[in-house]
């Protein structure tokens, strides 16, 4: 082989033939990523790019009267917020390989996909986790969060319910509700919320699961959620992620480093904030 005309004509194979898959293993894997909002201006193509989210603020008109003041009108200036989300964080997992003949049996996405995974699952774990790290809600009146719960109740899914009409969640966006195994368990176990003898059919599938669509929610189980979060219910509004399109695949001869061998690496750039009262779009359940 001729080294670098090999390698990165395998490079270019890899890219091609992988990026695509990856993409939506990654999406059907790590569930909160493809739901939160990616409503944007602009693109996110290198580290420190930045996008814009605008909001438009709601007037505050005056109501009239006929034959007293309804023929005049006062024309509102256009409001908006905004929010610039920069792309600060690189997730990246990478493999040493002792030839190119290793490297050149897994191109193939449908075959010898374990190492192709196990990059995925890396990456994704990474970006998962840091998105829940944001995921802080408001402890303002009404209190966005409850705490100590061992077992999932329908009495506390009502109740969240409850406190997210009093903050005025828009019924126009999705309520999303992410449960771990342990809550999702309980849920099942409650014949009122999910027994087909009650009328309840699957909806609208998300990351290869349909949804249970009660009390307003949107309902999936997250088996990535991190134990001490237990449940978190969300609009899509409440977090904004914008990655690159698709991920960035390098390989390369270890030689210089003084070993022999290949390294390929894969990596993502991607920004995420809670938007604009975001800490009052989100809502989570903790059994610690």
């Amino acid at each position: 082989m001729s080294g670098l005309t090999d390698l990165s004509a395998v490079e270019n194979q890899i890219q091609t033939k992988w990026s695509s898959v990856f993409m939506a293993e990654l999406r059907e894997t790590f569930m909160l990523q493809s739901l939160c909002s990616k409503e944007y201006e602009g693109e996110i193509k290198n580290e420190n790019d930045t996008v814009r989210i605008t909001q438009i603020n709601a007037p505050s008109s005056t109501l009239k009267t006929i034959g007293t003041d309804s023929d005049t009108y006062e024309a509102n200036v256009l409001d908006t917020s905004y929010v610039d989300l920069k792309a600060t964080k690189r997730a990246v997992s990478a493999m040493k390989f002792t030839d190119l003949v290793q490297i050149q049996s897994i191109i193939d996405p449908t075959k010898n996909p374990g190492i192709r995974n196990a990059l995925m699952h890396d990456i994704g774990t990474q970006i998962n986790t840091y998105l829940y790290s944001l995921m802080v809600p408001s402890t303002s009146s009404p209190d966005h969060t409850i705490g100590s719960t061992a077992t999932l109740t329908e009495a506390l899914i009502a109740t969240m319910r409850e406190n997210a009409s009093i903050a005025k969640w828009p019924k126009a966006s999705p309520w999303y509700c992410l449960m771990g195994p342990s809550y999702y368990s309980d849920f099942l176990a409650i014949n009122g919320v999910v027994g087909i003898d009650y009328g309840f059919q699957d909806q609208a599938r998300v990351g290869g699961q349909f949804s249970q669509d009660r009390y307003g929610f949107k309902i999936y189980e997250d088996n990535s959620i991190p134990t001490a979060t237990s449940l978190i219910s969300f609009l899509p509004e409440a977090l904004l992620f914008a990655a690159q399109t698709e991920p960035r695949i390098k390989l390369s001869d270890l030689h210089s480093n003084g070993e022999f061998g290949f390294s390929l690496s894969i990596d993502m750039v991607f920004g995420a904030k809670l938007s604009i009262d975001g800490a009052k779009k989100c809502y989570t359940i903790t059994s610690v």
